[in-house]
């Protein structure tokens, strides 16, 4: 992590020696702090008998955030904070976590790989661990605007972009999935057992979805450079399923879903200093024996600054 942080300041260093001598490139030169959560967890839904939801997360520090941009390109890594303060009642997470993205005003495209291992359950009475649990999602996302305005989406999640008072967007969106899960145990919990045998014979689940739909977000800005912004994707999500049981039989089955895609940003745009907040929940709704429901879902928050150098 030094070693990084040290690569990066010189990195700052040399493009801002590079501005001095080419005073063209200042204003489209920036540098985001940031301070937040990105994690993974899931919910299970619709169990049967009445029973509530069960959510099962990771138990993860929050990160750090630097990057720079350049006009529409951005480069940055976040890094975990000291997992010494995390509560050890709730077990341990391994987790290996990668996300790349590009958007400008008429398109984006988002990759990602994740793969966690432990989680807990974070609404019961009494946290169950789960620390072989495996949960590994992988994609290809990409968006297109329908619709002509200033609005984007780097501008609503991190300033990226400027943020302009404009009319909303209309985007087409859609990509590839891929989600596998794995566990030696029933996902159930223990006051869940015998509510839904199907869903508690489940070791293995494997979905290859495409995933189609459409998306709206649009910003409003204050005369004081003041913003609050919001963005709702809704895709059909048609997804090939492979399980297998705790006998190690397994059965092939295709279920079409809808999965929203929610993000929030509001700050301050200043000319050269840029202050937010910003929030992400991408949920994909998958089907499991028994008919219940999993929803994995990616989501980031994000506290930061940005400077126009």
């Amino acid at each position: 992590m030094i070693t990084t942080l040290n690569l990066y300041f010189r990195v700052i260093g040399f493009i801002l020696l590079f501005c001095k001598i080419s005073p063209a490139c200042a204003t489209e030169i920036s540098t985001i702090l940031g301070f937040g959560q990105e994690n993974f967890s899931f919910n299970i839904e619709e169990i049967g008998g009445g029973r509530a939801p069960i959510k099962y997360e990771p138990n993860m520090a929050g990160v750090s955030r630097f990057g720079l941009g350049y006009g529409d390109f951005s480069i940055g890594a976040s890094f975990r904070s000291s997992s010494k303060d995390l509560d050890p009642q709730k077990g341990t997470t391994n987790y290996f976590d990668v996300q790349l993205g590009y958007h400008n005003r008429k398109w984006g495209l988002d990759t990602y790989y994740q793969t966690y291992q432990g989680f807990y359950t974070a609404n019961t009475n009494l946290i169950q661990l789960f620390p072989d649990l495996k949960f590994r999602h992988y994609g290809l996302m990409g968006r297109y605007a329908l619709t002509d305005s200033d609005f984007s989406v780097g501008a609503l999640m991190d300033q990226s972009d400027e943020v302009k008072n404009s009319a909303g967007k209309i985007y087409l969106i859609g990509g590839l999935q891929q989600h596998e899960m794995d566990s030696p145990t029933s996902l159930l919990i223990q006051e869940n057992a015998g509510i839904n045998s199907d869903l508690e014979k489940l070791r293995k689940l494997k979905v290859s979805s495409l995933n189609l739909g459409l998306g709206a977000g649009r910003y409003w800005v204050n005369d004081n450079h003041f913003f609050i912004g919001a963005m709702l994707d809704v895709m059909g999500t048609l997804g090939l399923y492979t399980y297998e049981n705790d006998s190690q039989v397994k059965e092939e089955s295709s279920y079409a879903t809808l999965s929203p895609d929610i993000k929030l940003g509001l700050g301050y745009a200043g000319q050269t200093y840029k202050f937010g907040l910003s929030a992400v929940a991408d949920i994909t709704t998958l089907r499991t024996p028994g008919s219940a429901f999993i929803k994995p879902a990616s989501q980031k928050l994000l506290l930061y600054m940005r400077i126009m150098l």
